[in-house]
């Protein structure tokens, strides 16, 4: 049998880095592409050092249909995993119209490009932001969606999109994945959550205060009155 060929997209970010180790470690073929805005390709140095395999990387954003085009014409893709996206809800908030653009307009040049291809296997990485202030907790996977900031409207209109696209053909294979806050490293130590700068999530901040990296972390308490 053929080996499945894998396009990663973001994949050199925290989950990205730890899904292609468990790619290469079934001896998938594994292409990245990532921006490198938010993170270094040390991740993707550090995946191979682990897994004693190859992979490939491309610096591309998914917003340039271009490239993609050409690295899906080179390539027989079986399949696509979709992490490439800002992930701040405080600066989505600041910046709505980049997260609509990054979000959901890379997303569509993404489909286009695969509907082109005949590449229809997608797995896409949303957020448990669509769940907005959920109705209770804890929250079932069909609990209604809501959206409270950018962010998770972005990757709700992305859910749309993909469920339309399903609707209008039935051939797509499409995997959503909804998750909150993932924390952990492998187990070798060598690849965990490690972005540029300040991180915009609360557990990289938290270990960046006690490997002191920053100073502190101001924690706000709220109290509530039945």
């Amino acid at each position: 049998m053929n080996k499945d060929s894998i396009l990663v997209t973001g994949g050199a970010g925290y989950i990205g880095s730890h899904t292609i180790c468990e790619l290469l470690m079934t001896d998938c073929d594994v292409t990245v592409i990532y921006n490198l805005s938010n993170s270094s390709n040390e991740s993707l140095h550090r995946v191979e050092k682990i897994c004693n395999k190859k992979l490939t990387f491309h610096e591309c954003d998914v917003r340039d249909t271009k490239t993609l085009r050409s690295l899906f014409i080179e390539n027989d893709f079986t399949s696509v995993i979709h992490f490439a996206g800002l992930k701040s809800i405080g600066e989505s908030v600041e910046e709505p119209l980049e997260y609509y653009d990054n979000n959901v307009g890379g997303t569509l040049s993404l489909l286009q490009v695969m509907k082109e291809t005949n590449v229809k296997n997608l797995i896409f990485s949303s957020s448990a932001t669509v769940y907005g202030d959920p109705e209770s907790v804890p929250i079932s996977e069909d609990a209604k969606t809501s959206t409270t900031n950018p962010y998770g409207a972005a990757k709700l209109t992305i859910e749309n999109i993909l469920q339309y696209l399903f609707d209008s053909d039935p051939t797509w294979n499409i995997v959503i994945l909804r998750y909150f806050n993932p924390v952990g490293a492998h187990q070798s130590g060598l690849i965990g959550e490690d972005p540029n700068g300040i991180p915009n999530n609360l557990i990289p901040y938290i270990t960046q205060v006690a490997i002191g990296k920053l100073q502190s972390i101001n924690i706000t308490a709220c109290i509530f009155s039945i």
